[in-house]
């Protein structure tokens, strides 16, 4: 006989009971912001969905609640859907916002989200050159919508710095360079629009020895961050090094500082000193990749297999996928002579950031090595399209065109390079080789004369300055150039009798 059984439900089944609507939202609030503060921005987006689906009579904490959501999905790199979190920002016929908060946090979604585009459209085009012209579209539309809330007044700080970046973008750099300059006034810890400050002054060329003209910094400890920055951009070594210096008596653990002072000794080609100030920040802070690619230059130059390889393997611990451990591993396998394989790792250094200009230089130094003249010009200019300043990239242009004998282009390069680093002899000495194969020996003395002035650690001046005087009939002053050969190699001795010897040729 069969029975109908009612089915029973299992245990643990019924539906739990939901505590009220006002202490969902408390939960929910306070849930948000402790996983926001602990940068899990996966749980705080899919908390902050439910709490932002309340009725609206029980949002009192809502703006903040938007706000935890927005930086969740800045933090997941989601920024279209971060700008559209907030609704009725600077956008058309929405009104203006009445939290400067909101503003800013709309406004840098929609730029970040235009950049990420950006990065996107570049890295489908084959051509460097076409791929450094591919622009942000969001950019117009923002300055449109930032300005009338620029005239108004109605910008804090943060966002005077996205209005700043969004005309530096549109290439309006001295209104960029204005409203950033008031963004720092309003919040001079702002770093970011400094470091934009300092780019685009060395890309207007009007800064002299006292600094911007026109430009007045505020009054604040930041200030002196910025001058030390700004100097070493502008290849103002030494004086760079000495405002770091006395910053290091207020902030004596700081690793950015102790960086700097190391790049500057690098930059200074002190390389004994960079290298003992590189060693101790490691010492210090060993999981910082931040700068080692300057450190691993300075063990390529000197030519430390060892070393260069512990710290390639290191790198590769920390964080492989990161541009300075691959331009690190790079350098290494220059160092083997495997030209191939340090492009390769250059690469993937440019696959990480574009904009990363140490790899184009290291890459187009590997395809000279490789004698592919044409990839190391593509290199060399892209690094020039990205930072103008850079003087290492119009020094490998002169370079290859020197190797094409095309002496009169790569003149024009050198003089770029020398404008960037005029006590370099380097620069000098490479001008004079042009001159002198170009038969312009007034000019090529001049430069090598110049050359010798700025120390010329090389030592190339003197030999070339020697014989260019003796075959213009100059003996009594080729003598002198080589009796200081002679002393600089320590044939003090030897040196009167060769300088007379000179003279009766």
């Amino acid at each position: 006989m069969d029975v109908a059984m009612e089915p029973k439900e299992p245990e643990g089944s019924k539906p739990r009971p939901l505590p009220s609507a006002a202490q969902l939202r408390a939960e929910l609030h306070e849930a948000v912001q402790r996983l926001s503060f602990a940068e899990l921005h996966s749980s705080t987006q899919q908390l902050g969905g439910p709490l932002s689906s309340l009725p609206r009579f029980l949002q009192d904490g809502l703006a903040a609640a938007s706000a935890q959501r927005m930086r969740a999905h800045l933090g997941m790199r989601e920024y279209s859907r971060a700008a559209h979190a907030l609704q009725g920002g600077p956008s058309p016929g929405k009104g203006l916002y009445s939290e400067p908060w909101a503003l800013f946090f709309k406004s840098y979604a929609l730029y970040l989200a235009g950049e990420k585009r950006r990065e996107e459209d570049a890295a489908e085009v084959s051509d460097p050159a076409e791929s450094s012209r591919v622009c942000n579209t969001e950019l117009k539309a923002l300055e449109e919508d930032l300005s009338a809330f620029y005239q108004e007044r109605k910008l804090d700080g943060l966002g005077l710095y996205v209005y700043g970046i969004v005309l530096k973008g549109l290439e309006l750099k001295e209104d960029a360079r204005r409203v950033l300059l008031e963004s720092v006034h309003a919040f001079p810890c702002n770093w970011s629009a400094w470091l934009d400050i300092i780019s685009i002054s060395a890309d207007l060329d009007d800064i002299d020895n006292e600094g911007c003209e026109g430009v007045r910094l505020p009054a604040h400890w930041m200030s002196s961050f910025f001058e030390a920055a700004l100097h070493m951009e502008l290849q103002r070594n030494e004086s760079a090094r000495d405002l770091y210096v006395m910053l290091r008596a207020s902030f004596p653990e700081s690793p950015y500082i102790a960086s700097q002072i190391a790049t500057c000794f690098y930059n200074l080609r002190n390389f004994d000193a960079s290298q003992a100030a590189f060693e101790e920040l490691r010492r210090r802070d060993p999981y910082r990749l931040s700068s080692l690619d300057t450190f691993s230059n300075i063990l390529f130059v000197k030519e430390q297999a060892a070393a260069l390889s512990h710290l390639a393997r290191q790198a590769v611990k920390i964080d492989k996928y990161t541009p300075e451990a691959c331009i690190i591993i790079g350098n290494y396998y220059s160092l083997k002579g495997e030209h191939e394989k340090a492009v390769v790792y250059f690469r993937r250094a440019l696959a990480l950031n574009r904009h990363f200009t140490p790899a184009w230089i290291l890459m187009g130094h590997e395809f000279m090595e490789m004698k592919n003249t044409a990839a190391a010009i593509d290199a060399y200019r892209t690094a020039v399209t990205i930072n103008r300043r850079d003087y290492r990239a119009w020094y490998g242009l002169g370079q290859t065109y020197e190797l094409l004998s095309l002496h009169f282009y790569a003149l024009f390069y050198y003089r770029r390079a020398m404008s960037l680093r005029p006590d370099d002899a380097r620069m000098w000495c490479a001008m004079a080789q042009c001159y002198d194969h170009m038969d312009r020996k007034a000019e090529a003395l001049k430069c090598y004369e110049k050359a010798h002035r700025c120390g010329d650690r090389e030592r190339m001046a003197l030999p070339r300055l020697a014989r260019l005087h003796r075959d213009h009939g100059d003996r009594r002053q080729a003598a002198a150039y080589y009796s200081q050969m002679l002393e600089q190699s320590g044939h003090a001795r030897v040196a009167n009798v060769a300088a007379g010897w000179v003279c009766l040729m």
